[in-house]
């Protein structure tokens, strides 16, 4: 990666745990895997990163107030 493509770190993220669910006993073959359900607040200017997916770990968001940039193959998506 580039100095430009290099994704910048982690900054005005707050995160709070809700809860837990162990799937392990729900689910055959999910054993060792969690459901967590998390409030991350982001202070506008803040930067969720570094880059990362979410491969063979699915998670879903809902955004309660505001809004969120999302940055993938350089494209910029609110």
């Amino acid at each position: 990666m580039s100095n430009e493509q290099m994704a910048p770190e982690t900054k005005g993220v707050t995160v709070k745990l809700l809860a837990t669910v162990d799937l392990g006993p729900e689910l055959e073959g999910m054993a060792g895997r969690q459901l967590r359900m998390r409030m991350v607040t982001i202070e506008p200017g803040g930067v969720f990163g570094p880059i990362h997916d979410h491969k063979d770990r699915p998670g879903t968001v809902y955004i309660l107030q505001g809004t969120i940039t999302d940055h993938r193959n350089g494209v910029a998506t609110d």
